[in-house]
């Protein structure tokens, strides 16, 4: 077997709590022929190619030196860029789509869903929530209902460009016509979901079926609880309200083709649904004892 991981540059991955790292790992102890590239990498002459190194694990990792490769020399490529989205990212999908190899997760839903839109697909699983870049229906939504609403950028991630607003605050009109930068923009209107304080949990979705969920506590006094802003991770066990969820929106991701997915729920209400890099693999497995890198490579050597 031989794999491709397209990654940020390993030197940004964290060993401790990177499920990138982990799945890497998990693939070299089995012996696979595990290989990274940055979105840079990716590149066409004739037939899609990439410029890879091969990496290997001991008390640490150590990677070789960047060698052409076809990409469909590859049995499998795994996608794991972090956000943001953008033109880089959204290039790297166009030419991985090129592959023969399977591609984990589809570049196709890649570029066909973003991770706050996607949930769109579920309005009745979600908070009370408006998408618009009209600045007056925003204010006018705001104003129709006495409660906090979070205002989301469409392309923020790890909890960024997230603010909080209410019709009685002064000058909330000015942060809506920021966010939409004048009322070209789309942005995300959600109503702000006060047991926050209780938690946000990441639930791991594996090929449509729950694989494990940790549950994110914001840091005193925030109501941002990515690990990225500074959240913690705390054990958890699903609710029946929350099981439903997985039930509903996990064989909708796998007819997509997103094979290894991360919602975000909170008080019962989905909010996100992570699909470009997922995390939380190693938070669950310090806290459950569990070694979830071996489930999910167990299934990713199954994929036809």
């Amino acid at each position: 077997m031989k794999w491709l991981f397209i990654i940020d540059p390993i030197e940004k991955l964290n060993p401790e709590t990177d499920t990138t790292y982990a799945l890497m790992k998990e693939a070299f102890s089995r012996k696979t022929e595990t290989f990274i590239a940055t979105i840079q990498d990716l590149q066409f002459e004739k037939v899609a190619k990439v410029s890879a190194q091969r990496i290997q694990f001991a008390r640490t990792h150590s990677v070789g030196q960047k060698k052409i490769f076809l990409l469909n020399d590859f049995d499998l490529i795994l996608m794991r860029k972090e956000p943001p989205y953008d033109l880089g990212f959204h290039y790297a999908t166009e030419l991985l789509s090129l592959a023969k190899t399977k591609v984990v997760n589809s570049p196709q839903a890649l570029r066909d869903f973003n991770e706050k839109l996607i949930t769109l697909q579920f309005p009745e699983l979600m908070p009370e929530t408006l998408v618009s870049s009209n600045v007056d229906q925003i204010c006018k939504f705001i104003k129709s209902k006495n409660i906090f609403f979070i205002i989301k950028a469409l392309d923020s991630f790890q909890g960024r460009i997230i603010q909080k607003v209410h019709s009685k605050n002064a000058g909330f009109k000015k942060v809506i016509e920021t966010s939409t930068d004048g009322g070209k923009m789309p942005i995300m209107v959600q109503e702000f979901l006060p047991n926050i304080i209780k938690g946000d949990k990441r639930v791991l979705i594996l090929g449509g079926k729950f694989l494990g969920a940790v549950n994110r506590m914001p840091k005193p006094g925030s109501y941002i609880s990515n690990f990225g802003a500074g959240g913690t991770g705390h054990k958890t066990m699903l609710t029946a309200k929350e099981q439903s969820i997985v039930k509903r929106v996990g064989p909708f991701l796998l007819k997509q083709g997103i094979h290894f997915a991360g919602l975000d729920i909170i008080d019962g209400r989905l909010t996100e649904i992570n699909i470009t890099c997922p995390t939380g693999l190693q938070h669950i497995n310090r806290l459950e004892n569990r070694k979830l890198e071996k489930d999910v490579v167990d299934y990713l050597e199954r994929l036809p």
